[in-house]
């Protein structure tokens, strides 16, 4: 599913839906540190834009044809760490949002917020904007600490379908949370080498001292120092502050879910800021993944897990079927799979004898009945037919010397057996636009 992502920041929203499966084809800010590192860590593009200006942003983004919109409008005003006025001006990028999406109509769309915001007049009216452009409305409020992340965050999260009746998603996002809160300890095991660490209060009424074993407060956007005066609150879970500091920058950023590769850059202010007001990556990965569920594409397959179940062969089919008249068995599955532009001039002379899947293959193929496979090739889609003579877990190392060995795929070895059709045919791939499973006498009736 194509995805653009509005008020990205940094990037924590599309690297949570980009692991899910999603493809992630622009995204789009006004805040030139936040681009930089978004630029910095992904390979698509991000834009500069003020989207207060729906015209001008609406016009950007049709250009992609996005199938769905993600974003987390600003959530100052509506925040307990700000003055809660949803008419300060920020608030506005809410209906802004809402607007551009009224205009865009994706098929899907999310909204990240902060939980306050189901308080508002400015949720209504983005609500009675989404209603009157046809979207059925599923929203709630998740805890991340339940949702893959070591943080005891709450956030608003509202997803919307065209045609669907609203809570059409409440049950699998309902489902799907983990039975207990994940602790900082549960996140990092043995990477850190602390018991208790400092996060600043926002009043000395409050504790300022934590345990990893214990989720993290939410993380905001500042990292402060724990002062020398600071005297221990009646339930901090500890006697003394020997040995006590704060979270480091990376290690926050770890709480967020990112991975301890992602680039930050600019000076420690920003790069707080950045992180603070970044969607937990593991947070939207859930939200994604309920998607997937939602329609049909759960759980992808671990290579890891398979291999060990089939340490050789998944499956072998010898015999090679090249009748003249290309009699096929009706009763075999194919699947149809995009081939990427580097593999293409294989594909279209013939010449093909391996395939390798991406990074995620979908658990809905029924890999032990693999038979057939059909590559797409973009803009044109099937026409040769191949048998899968085995099917295995390997990596592109075997032929690509800089790949890494480590980097598990599902490797078919393949024969052509002829063409099926006279010309290239376009069908829909139904799982994430890559994939589609089916037999061949329903193939033949496509």
């Amino acid at each position: 599913m194509k995805v653009v992502d509005l008020f990205c920041g940094c990037g924590g929203l599309s690297l949570g839906f980009q692991k899910a499966g999603f493809k992630i084809l622009a995204a789009f800010d006004n805040w030139d540190d936040a681009i930089a590192v978004y630029h910095t860590n992904f390979k698509h593009p991000v834009i500069k834009q003020d989207l207060s200006n729906v015209d001008e942003t609406v016009e950007k983004v049709s250009k992609y044809k996005p199938d769905m919109i993600i974003g987390g409008p600003p959530c100052q005003d509506f925040s307990s760490a700000g003055k809660r006025d949803e008419d300060n001006g920020r608030g506005d990028l809410t209906v802004n949002y809402a607007q551009v999406i009224a205009k865009v109509k994706p098929e899907w769309f999310v909204m990240e917020n902060v939980d306050r915001i189901i308080k508002t007049e400015k949720l209504v009216q983005a609500k009675a904007i989404f209603k009157a452009c046809g979207y059925g409305l599923t929203y709630t409020i998740l805890n991340a600490s339940k949702c893959g992340a070591p943080q005891r965050r709450k956030r608003f999260i509202m997803i919307g379908h065209l045609g669907e009746e609203d809570g059409f998603m409440s049950k699998i996002l309902e489902e799907r949370q983990a039975e207990k809160e994940m602790t900082v300890a549960d996140y990092f095991g043995s990477q850190l080498d602390i018991k208790y660490y400092y996060r600043h209060p926002r009043s000395y009424a409050r504790r300022g001292i934590f345990s990893v074993d214990e989720p993290s407060p939410t993380i905001r956007g500042v990292n402060r120092p724990m002062p020398a005066g600071y005297q221990l609150h009646s339930t901090d879970p500890v006697k003394s502050l020997e040995g006590i500091r704060p979270l480091t920058t990376l290690e926050r950023s770890m709480i967020q879910t990112f991975p301890k590769d992602f680039k930050f850059l600019g000076n420690k202010t920003d790069m707080e800021q950045m992180i603070g007001n970044a969607v937990p990556v593991n947070l939207a990965k859930y939200v994604g993944d309920c998607i997937m569920a939602f329609l049909g594409i759960d759980n992808p397959v671990d290579y890891e897990e398979l291999q060990k179940e089939f340490p050789e062969k998944i499956v072998s089919n010898p015999n090679i079927t090249r009748s003249p008249d290309l009699k096929l068995k009706e009763d075999k599955n194919v699947l149809v799979s995009l081939v990427k532009n580097d593999n293409v001039d294989l594909f279209l002379d013939g010449s093909a004898r391996i395939y390798y899947t991406g990074k995620k293959f979908p658990s809905t193929v029924a890999l032990n009945k693999l038979y057939y496979f059909m590559p797409y090739v973009k803009q044109k889609g099937i026409r040769d037919i191949y048998l899968i003579t085995i099917a295995r877990v390997g990596s592109k190392h075997e032929v690509h010397p800089d790949a890494d060995e480590n980097d598990l795929r599902l490797v078919f070895e393949i024969e052509k057996v002829g063409q099926l059709f006279d010309d290239y045919k376009p069908i829909e791939l139904k799982i994430w636009h890559t994939f589609t499973d089916t037999n061949m006498k329903a193939l033949m009736a496509m």
